[in-house]
């Protein structure tokens, strides 16, 4: 059985819920779509009916109310001039008058007063009143006594005599027609209850009707729920099947409604789960593949910190993409001699970690030669890599060595760029050019060698392109520049401290920008 197989299986019993485990058993269903669904039509149905009646309830009730008035108008109109006719002349009219009103149901009383407010001729079913006497009712009634007016003025109170009925108090003044000056009142008093036995018929009428409408709107809802569940239950037991681990399921919904879209749908998601699941657990050995290779080659660059003999050593790297093919090291040649490399290969990933790890190879296995010197070794990694790196392949690389006794720094450049020195008398940065062909891109070639001598509190800093193209969300890059500044204003630091100074503003000048190259440096100091 392979890697793969075992992760499959070990997957799937992941995946499966055990016997009896509440992931095994299917929720009942306490409050259903079909119930939901009706609810739902019943309550759009009952507050579209409630909204008609309100407004066909308050439109009937204006317009009885408006001509209503209208006929209490006329009513007033024609008793008024009556009384302009008759008063102090002739009241059998007035009495005429005031017995045809009467005789219509809805008014609770008539009055026809004179000038000063005393009646003349009235009926009241509220109770008896005197003649010759004012109204007292207890009615807040205005009476215009100025001449000319002819207007109407009402007022509306609370019957006595019925529950949650109103009366309309209508008063006009009489007008002598000749000099216009005030001759007296008529008065009328109108129940609301014409209106609301009205309202009352009207909202009967519409009740049976809508009650009428509403069963028939429930039996139609439930016939249409069960039409629209059927498909959505099979959906649902499909949901569950496929739930419980069977991704070969499939929802069969022959219609070509938005349902039989959706279980089509379902069918190509549950394909598309399936294949996922199996690249998951490809992925998933991948990245623990990816995970063990990044922490070997993590292993392979000396991440201690190197203070022997007046000379400090200290390196950094870290991969853009888990591993890269960024490489530093340092090693005693013997007791005087330190030799230190850095090297970088083209692209990143698990390619470039290859090649990084041949260069090691190569590197530890010539550097404990008592013989050795800078252009030797890197032409002999050349040599050594040259026929087996692909076409696309190659490396950058630096080497040096420290000699103790004579305080002298030798190097070989492999195409990776000058080396920058701070000179500590001088109090600034310099740099050491010295071409090299890169390794890798053919056998047989001659590297040169340069020599420069190292004082107390001098700084030797080599790094890859990784530090000084690193962007911020800006696109700006680090830079020389910001590289030299920091050796400058913090050189008094020893080399461990200086490294962790400069990756910390590195990472701060990125922000949270990814990374798009491996960063690494690898910086040495001569203390004394």
């Amino acid at each position: 059985m392979n890697k793969k197989e075992a992760a499959d299986r070990e997957q799937d019993k992941k995946a499966e819920p055990e016997s009896g485990s509440p992931e095994t058993k299917r929720e009942k269903i306490r409050f259903g779509l079909r119930l939901k669904f009706t609810l739902a039509i019943i309550s759009l149905v009952s507050i579209i009916l409630l909204t008609i009646t309100v407004f066909f309830v308050w439109r009937e009730s204006n317009l009885l109310s408006s001509q209503v008035f209208e006929s209490m108008q006329r009513e007033m109109v024609h008793l008024s001039n009556t009384a302009q006719e008759s008063i102090g002349i002739d009241e059998l009219a007035i009495i005429a008058a005031v017995n045809d009103l009467k005789k219509i149901s809805y008014l609770k009383y008539a009055f026809v007063l004179n000038a000063k407010g005393q009646i003349i001729q009235y009926f009241d079913h509220r109770g008896e009143r005197a003649i010759g006497s004012p109204i007292e009712d207890n009615v807040n009634r205005s009476l215009n006594t100025k001449s000319g007016e002819t207007n109407a003025t009402i007022v509306s109170y609370k019957d006595p005599q019925e529950r949650g009925g109103k009366i309309y108090d209508f008063a006009r003044p009489v007008l002598n027609k000749f000099d216009k000056k005030n001759i007296g009142f008529v008065v009328i008093g109108l129940s609301d209850i014409i209106i609301r036995e009205e309202v009352a018929r009207v909202v009967k009428i519409i009740a049976l009707i809508s009650l009428s409408f509403l069963f028939l709107s429930i039996i139609g809802t439930i016939i249409l729920a069960g039409i629209i569940i059927k498909p959505i239950q099979k959906l649902s037991s499909g949901a569950a099947e496929i739930g419980q681990g069977n991704l070969d399921y499939r929802i069969e919904i022959s219609s070509s409604d938005e349902l039989g879209m959706l279980a089509r749908e379902f069918n190509v998601m549950t394909a598309q789960i399936k294949e996922a699941k199996n690249k998951e657990i490809e992925s998933r050995i991948m990245e623990e593949q990816l995970e063990m290779a990044k922490d070997i080659q993590e292993g392979l660059n000396p991440m201690e910190y190197y203070n022997k003999g007046g000379v400090q050593l200290k390196g950094y790297t870290k991969a853009a993409k888990g591993v890269g093919g960024d490489y530093f090291d340092y090693i005693d040649i013997d007791e005087f001699r330190v030799g230190a490399l850095i090297s970088d290969v083209s692209g990143k990933g698990v390619p470039a970690s290859l090649v990084m790890v041949m260069i090691r190879t190569v590197f530890t296995s010539y550097i404990t030669r008592t013989d050795i010197d800078c252009a030797s070794v890197v032409k002999a990694i050349n040599d050594s890599l040259s026929a087996d790196f692909a076409i696309d392949k190659f490396a950058t690389l630096f080497f040096l060595i420290y000699d103790r006794r004579t305080g002298e720094l030798s190097f070989s450049n492999a195409g990776h760029g000058p080396l920058y020195c701070y000179r500590a008398n001088l109090n600034a940065v310099t740099t050491a050019k010295l071409d090299g062909v890169p390794i890798g891109l053919m056998e047989d070639v001659d590297y040169t060698q340069a020599k420069v001598k190292l004082n107390p509190g001098d700084i030797v800093i080599m790094f890859t392109d990784g530090v000084t193209e690193m962007r911020n969300a800006q696109r700006e890059e680090y830079g020389l520049h910001r590289v030299q500044k920091m050796i400058l204003d913090n050189h008094h630091l020893n080399a461990e401290e200086f490294v962790e100074l400069l990756v910390n503003d590195i990472d701060a000048f990125r922000g949270d920008v990814p990374p798009h190259d491996d960063t690494t440096m690898l910086l040495m100091k001569r203390e004394s």
